[in-house]
């Protein structure tokens, strides 16, 4: 579970989960460029040294991706948090409507103090700050994996070609068996019928060349279908390596498209929420010019001017920090339910454990 107050923490432990896993997989990668080397050969203790590491490497993933996950839902909920904060902005609260009982003018400068104290854009640059750390730790391992893919994808490629090769022997040496079995028997039958003894020699030394190539060719085959085994084995193994690397870059396009669109969703949300803000603002001089004909309550002035004056400035300066050409609404709300839907079908899980949490709001 994660707040605003343990994010620090959750995103350090995520660093180290992220850093753990790079340092296995260097490792495996490593051996899988070594081994797709035609010279090298590997036993079953590295197998299972290999496997166990392969094996770490997947379930730390999960970890992972699972923090990060909780991490994006937990700034989804401090997001929801902050606009119901805003929202109550645009009213007075009840202390203030006790005070407008002797002076509206009171009440309305009341409100007007509260809003400019308010940073009405911190707790958005805030989320946007973490936002942007988990990015950077995205974008970094996603880096990372993008060219560790590409080579044990290669070097598995290799494998594979080198296994082809090993059963392309292993099919020759097996048919050239075949042809030796009824070699050896006409020759044996030949022996059998000899009496000539110089003839019987000469048979005799056939016989043992065949033989002799006949049980090399039978330790060869011995040899290649181990050699075939543990290639198919090494095969096995690293295309679960790869798979899990494809997985990973997956996942991590999942999770930064998310946050780039979510990024861009608060900026309009509370930008919104601002405007709104002046709106209210807005409707109070209104009221006064209609209810007072050309003069103007100047507290509800300097409360539609503090509004607005503290949004331009805040809002201003997330939009130049973050350098968006920032499309319509509608489109953002469209990429964002595309970005949700896919989230969703990854981390379902990860949700549900969410929601069903007893979660503490910033």
């Amino acid at each position: 579970m994660a707040t605003l107050q343990n994010f620090e923490s959750e995103i350090e432990k995520t660093r180290g989960i992220v850093s753990q896993m790079r340092g296995k997989m260097e490792q495996s990668g490593a051996v899988l460029d070594q081994f797709a080397k035609a010279d090298t050969k590997l036993g079953d203790v590295n197998f299972d040294i290999e496997n166990a590491r392969i094996s770490d490497v997947v379930n730390q993933q999960r970890v992972m991706e699972g923090n990060i996950a909780d991490l994006i839902l937990g700034l989804e909920d401090a997001t929801n948090t902050f606009g119901a904060e805003f929202e109550t902005m645009k009213s007075y609260t009840g202390y203030e409507k006790f005070i407008g009982m002797f002076s509206k003018q009171s009440m309305q400068r009341m409100r007007t103090d509260r809003v400019r104290n308010m940073s009405l854009a911190g707790n958005l640059q805030q989320l946007l700050s973490k936002s942007d750390t988990i990015v950077g730790i995205l974008k970094e391992q996603k880096a990372v994996l993008d060219q560790r893919y590409k080579q044990s994808e290669a070097s598995l490629i290799q494998v594979i070609e080198r296994r082809k090769g090993t059963m392309t022997s292993l099919q020759d040496t097996q048919k050239r068996i075949e042809e030796l079995n009824p070699m050896l028997m006409d020759i044996e039958n030949k022996i059998a019928a000899s009496t000539d003894q110089m003839t019987r020699a000469q048979l005799e030394g056939e016989r043992s060349a065949l033989a002799t190539e006949y049980n090399q060719k039978q330790a060869k085959e011995q040899e290649l279908l181990a050699e075939s085994q543990t290639l198919e084995r090494y095969t096995s193994m690293f295309q679960t390596f790869v798979d899990s690397l494809n997985n990973q870059i997956a996942a991590q396009n999942t999770l930064i498209n998310k946050l780039t669109i979510d990024t861009e969703q608060r900026i309009v949300l509370y930008k919104a929420l601002e405007d709104s803000l002046k709106t209210a603002a807005q409707q109070d001089v209104a009221h006064k010019i209609n209810t007072l004909g050309s003069q103007v309550d100047t507290a509800a002035e300097e409360t539609m001017a503090g509004i607005g004056s503290a949004s331009q400035r805040h809002i201003g300066d997330l939009l130049e920090m973050h350098e968006k050409n920032m499309l319509s609404t509608q489109d953002i709300q469209r990429r964002k339910k595309l970005a949700d839907d896919a989230f969703a079908r990854r981390f379902q899980t990860v949700m549900d454990k969410h929601n069903s949490a007893n979660y503490v709001k910033p």
